[in-house]
């Protein structure tokens, strides 16, 4: 036999050697490793989870109940829930050039009450978590929108229903994912400086209700110095805090053109509250996880007021979509 004919003839013996051991199942085989495949991070997770979210409230609201809460929240999550979708990056799809349907939860959508409270506890408890600050900021705020348009849409159906419903009162966050929301804390971190400037922000509005009291009668009287009494109460807690600088004045300016009558009293009075409001809610950036509850507190209290001075049938209250953040939507694309 020549020794071309040899190699091919041992070239066939061994495969056909290799054709018979994968027909016997035998052992032996080739490797090939398998893929490692891209997982997200803990801060991608909690983005997608905010997002998805966002997007079961903007389901939710697509089809509310007849009641009137539902058409409050409505109201206000028709602008809100879209805007903090786009602050968050949109909801994570995996294959969007893909022609299959989505997979779709078969849970029900849930109520708009029910979407909106779990949006709220859902933000607030992932922002306790996160190890992204920024994200966290983002959170919180989204989680006090929620919180004050929750409260807003259970209130406004009261006062719409019974006009003896209080429209002044010291208002406290509740959520199951925050514990010790106060409006005042029993120690901070936050400078001493930044709490001199809140006590006169305060104590200015504690003179300009007096104010507006002094121009007033009756109800409305009454209303301005329930209030008075709660924004010189919250100027005293806060001066009482350690190395806090006391730089209350006696008088302030009033522009009399803001206090003329009750219509433009009750337009100054919802913007000084939601500018105190927005001071506390932009405390929140970069806080810590601890001066959070207090923070929230403080700012919810503001903007709830300044949601109970307006019309509760007008759905004209101002509850800002990302309270303390200044987001353009469009760049978030």
């Amino acid at each position: 036999m020549t020794a071309m004919r040899v190699m091919r003839a041992a070239r066939t013996t061994a495969a056909v050697a290799i054709t018979a051991m994968a027909l016997t199942a035998c052992s032996w085989r080739l490797e090939t490793e398998q893929p490692v495949w891209p997982s997200p991070d803990a801060v991608t997770v909690a983005r997608d989870e905010a997002a998805q979210r966002e997007q079961t409230v903007i389901d939710a609201i697509a089809s509310p109940d007849d009641t009137t809460a539902d058409a409050v929240i409505v109201s206000f999550e028709t602008t809100a829930a879209p805007e903090r979708l786009a602050a968050l990056g949109g909801v994570y799809v995996a294959y969007p050039d893909s022609t299959a349907a989505p997979t779709v939860s078969p849970e029900p959508t849930p109520s708009a009450a029910d979407a909106v409270a779990a949006a709220r506890d859902g933000a607030f408890a992932a922002a306790l978590t996160t190890t992204d600050a920024d994200l966290a900021f983002l959170l919180n705020s989204a989680g006090l929108s929620h919180g004050l348009t929750a409260w807003y849409a259970d209130w406004a159906g009261e006062a719409f229903l019974d006009a003896e419903t209080p429209v002044v009162a010291e208002r406290v966050l509740e959520s199951p994912a925050l514990e010790g929301v106060a409006v005042v804390p029993a120690s901070t971190a936050v400078e001493t400086s930044t709490l001199s400037t809140l006590v006169v922000e305060h104590d200015r509005a504690r003179y300009l209700y007096e104010v507006m009291a002094a121009k007033s009668a009756d109800d409305e009287r009454e209303q301005w110095l329930a209030r008075r009494d709660i924004q010189a109460a919250r100027a005293d807690a806060l001066a009482a805090l350690p190395d806090v600088e006391d730089a209350r004045q006696a008088v302030y300016v009033v522009d009399n053109s803001t206090v003329a009558d009750a219509e433009t009293r009750t337009a100054t009075a919802q913007a000084t509250e939601t500018d105190l409001g927005e001071a506390y809610a932009a405390l929140m950036n970069g806080a810590e996880p601890s001066e959070i509850p207090w923070l929230i507190g403080a700012a919810f209290d503001a903007y709830a007021q300044a949601a109970a001075y307006a019309d509760p049938s007008a759905h004209d209250a101002v509850i800002p979509a990302l309270p303390g953040l200044t987001v353009d939507a469009s760049s978030s694309q």
